[in-house]
């Protein structure tokens, strides 16, 4: 028997447009498009004109076209503004496999900063990142009260503070990455600070570790110089506002002396600057009190590192060697809560004065 003509008009249409299915494919503008800059919460410094050009960076497919970003200023964000679609490579030339290039945004965020590929007049591929910042980045260095040993730890109430531990941008919650020991810091805190003074993000990343003299950081083979130095250059060319170095209560118990602690760190400035590229400020604490040495010890020390301010070849950080006893110390050498909050708010103040920022 027959079928139908109606069923056999339905199957020889199924059948015509099986058969052109490749061809209709074929003809589909597609690629692929993967995105490793910017990533989720990731902090820019900002620089001149209270700018930066965010990374814009990744691989496109066999089909592509130009690159274009944008970026969406988050709601509730009260510093920045929203920056329409522009050609990040150039345009009128194809683009395939990897692709570099910036985006200028102001000040501020989060952002949602979206890429697109397009060709022949089409959108092909798309992506975009939550959380993309201008802002403040700082690497902090030295012993264990700029590492994890403060105690309780501190966890940012600004969802703008964020810590970088080598690979991905988190939250700031201590124990910080990268500083040794298990509990808290003062960065958190000054991150607080920072990100409510000025609205924008603000990032640490920690190079510290615990027990060591000035002499361990020396260039160019110790490996705490190796980790400072790599600390620094993953944030690329002029990527970080400042090294906060806290450092110097294990000179005190060698007996190290004003000229050759100033000397020491000196070296290691000029050593970073030259490895990063470019002219990188330095923020040196006075921080000499260690309860094993003596007060000559100390004031050796205390007076190396007030060297370094007036030889203007770092800029004056916060005194902590009046932050002591039990008010402010939880085991006599590592800062309370309320010695981190005091150690905080030192760092605030001698970066608004030196940076010379201005309360929005």
């Amino acid at each position: 028997m027959k079928k139908p003509t109606s069923i056999r008009l339905f199957v020889a249409l199924c059948v015509s447009i099986a058969a052109a299915a490749p061809f209709l494919q074929a003809d589909e503008p597609k690629t692929t498009l993967t995105l490793t800059s910017p990533v989720s919460c990731q902090v820019f410094q900002r620089g001149k004109g209270d700018q930066a050009g965010v990374l814009i960076e990744g691989v496109v497919g066999d089909k592509a076209g130009v690159i274009e970003a944008k970026a969406d200023l988050a709601a509730g964000a009260k510093r920045g503004t929203s920056a329409p679609w522009v050609a990040i490579t150039p345009q009128g030339q194809s683009v395939q496999g990897k692709f570099s290039g910036r985006l200028t945004l102001p000040a501020g965020g989060w952002y949602q900063v979206s890429v697109r590929v397009r060709a022949g007049g089409q959108m092909i591929a798309e992506q975009s990142v939550d959380k993309v910042g201008v802002g403040e980045v700082f690497v902090t260095a030295g012993q264990s009260n700029s590492a994890n040993f403060g105690n309780p730890r501190q966890t940012a109430r600004d969802q703008r503070v964020v810590y970088f531990d080598g690979k991905a941008f988190v939250h700031a919650q201590d124990p910080i990455p990268g500083g040794c020991g298990g509990g808290g810091s003062p960065w958190a805190l000054l991150g607080d600070r920072i990100a409510q003074a000025q609205q924008v993000p603000v990032c640490f990343r920690s190079a510290s570790l615990n027990w060591t003299e000035v002499a361990a950081w020396l260039p160019p083979d110790t490996g705490l110089y190796k980790n400072l130095s790599s600390c620094v250059k993953a944030f690329g060319n002029e990527g970080v506002r400042a090294v906060l170095w806290h450092q110097g209560e294990s000179d005190t118990l060698v007996r190290t002396s004003v000229d050759t602690y100033c000397d020491r760190v000196k070296t290691i400035v000029e050593a970073l600057n030259s490895d990063a590229g470019y002219q990188l400020p330095w923020f040196v604490a006075q921080a000499s009190f260690h309860p094993g040495s003596k007060a000559p010890e100390q004031e050796m020390v205390a007076k190396g590192q007030q060297s370094l301010w007036t030889k203007r070849i770092c800029f004056q950080g916060p005194v902590t060697d009046d932050l002591l006893g039990a008010e402010y110390r939880h085991d006599g050498v590592h800062f309370n809560q309320k010695g981190l909050e005091k150690h905080a708010e030192r760092w605030f103040d001698s970066l608004s004065r030196a940076l010379e920022w201005k309360a929005r």
